[in-house]
């Protein structure tokens, strides 16, 4: 964010080129405390060396704002706080007129940011209480979530993982409010990639591929209260066809449409014990007695 102040006493300057050499010469000489006041409204009292605005101070800016703290060779650096005329806050470190080091932000909808700044942007760690009651404490890149990072939603569901261009991304563990939770691979803020969803209301629990938040692809989902299991593949969130384990011991290939069963053939025990991995010894009819 560029801040108007960082201009102050140079650029809109209305001194007459007469007025020029008379107000150098005297702001060359300017040392200790003093109060000065710009043309173009703003005003500062503090500190000066040489002329600069050096040591602690405060800057009034024409439109309403405040900057309390330290300067250095007429630059906002070292510790202080900006009051900006919108009922905004930053109180913390700077360098070059621009927020950087450790730094508190409040925002006028009530949220509030604490944590690393670089050249006037959030990066590195930190911590952003939103307006809603959601928070998050990670990393930041370029003012956006991006790294490692934990969100606490308001509505009680939370997320631990990854984040990129502030979006959930690469792998991460979701906790939803009602206890379902989503674990692996997250692209642009929605599981996509390989993961394991347990889904509390259905009550079945899903590892396999997903594609734009929905199970879609090769997966296997177990059911626990009927004790079924079905291995197969997905499109768009519903089985289209696979293996069904029953709990009752039989293996059947199905068909789906539209996730409704519309074929069922059941399997010997040879495939049975094929899909199972093991071998099925062969029978013969017992040898008569010599």
């Amino acid at each position: 964010i560029w801040l108007s102040c960082t201009r102050v006493g140079r650029a809109g300057s209305r001194v007459s080129r007469a007025q020029l050499p008379h107000r150098r010469r005297r702001m060359a000489l300017l040392n200790g405390h003093s109060r000065e006041e710009y043309p173009n409204g703003d005003s500062y009292e503090g500190q000066f060396k040489r002329g600069a605005r050096h040591g602690s101070g405060s800057y009034f800016c024409a439109e309403g704002s405040r900057y309390d703290g330290d300067f250095h060779e007429g630059h906002m650096q070292g510790k202080g706080a900006f009051f900006y005329a919108r009922n905004e806050q930053y109180e913390g470190e700077w360098h070059a007129s621009q927020r950087h080091g450790y730094g508190t932000f409040s925002y006028e909808d009530g949220a509030s940011y604490e944590g690393r700044w670089e050249a006037d942007v959030r990066r590195g760690q930190g911590l952003m209480r939103y307006k809603d009651g959601s928070m998050y404490t990670g990393l930041w890149l370029k003012d956006r979530r991006h790294g490692q990072g934990q969100m606490a939603f308001a509505d009680g569901g939370h997320y631990s993982g990854g984040w990129a261009d502030d979006a959930r991304h690469g792998h991460g563990l979701l906790k939803l409010p009602n206890g379902s939770t989503y674990e692996g691979e997250f692209s642009e803020d929605i599981p996509c990639g390989q993961g394991t969803l347990f889904d509390r209301d259905e009550q079945s629990s899903y590892t396999g591929q997903f594609a734009a938040g929905l199970r879609h692809g090769n997966g296997t989902a177990e059911y626990r209260q009927s004790g079924d299991k079905f291995d197969g593949t997905w499109k768009n969130g519903a089985r289209l066809a696979g293996v069904m384990f029953l709990a009752s011991g039989e293996v059947e290939k199905v068909g789906y449409l539209n996730d409704i069963i519309v074929k069922r053939e059941k399997l010997s025990k040879k495939e049975q014990a094929r899909l199972a991995g093991r071998e099925i010894p062969e029978e013969h009819p017992p040898k008569e007695a010599p």
